[in-house]
């Protein structure tokens, strides 16, 4: 292979490597960056959206309602009601 041709395939070696070091840096940086402007802001991670439908503690008083009336049964209330009581 002739000279040019080597020096041009180094020459694009050494650019690949220092582009994936700066490619590294602007990475850290922009980590840091988004941690400074969190606690700037006062963000901290995002919480888990509320859960749909009732508490835990509603639903339960929802079921002994149905179990007083009649609609389910002792045994279906606490099953539901320790499935209920593990999520809080």
């Amino acid at each position: 292979m002739d000279e040019p041709t080597e020096d041009l395939r180094r020459a694009v070696r050494e650019l690949t490597r220092e582009l994936a070091r700066a490619a590294e840096q602007a990475g850290r940086m922009a980590r840091q960056v988004a941690k400074d402007l969190g606690g700037w802001a006062g963000i901290g991670p995002v919480p888990p959206p509320p859960p749909q439908g009732p508490s835990p503690v509603e639903a339960i008083r929802q079921l002994a309602e149905l179990r007083d009336a009649g609609l389910i049964t002792d045994e279906e209330f606490q099953m539901k009601k320790t499935e209920l009581l593990a999520r809080i």
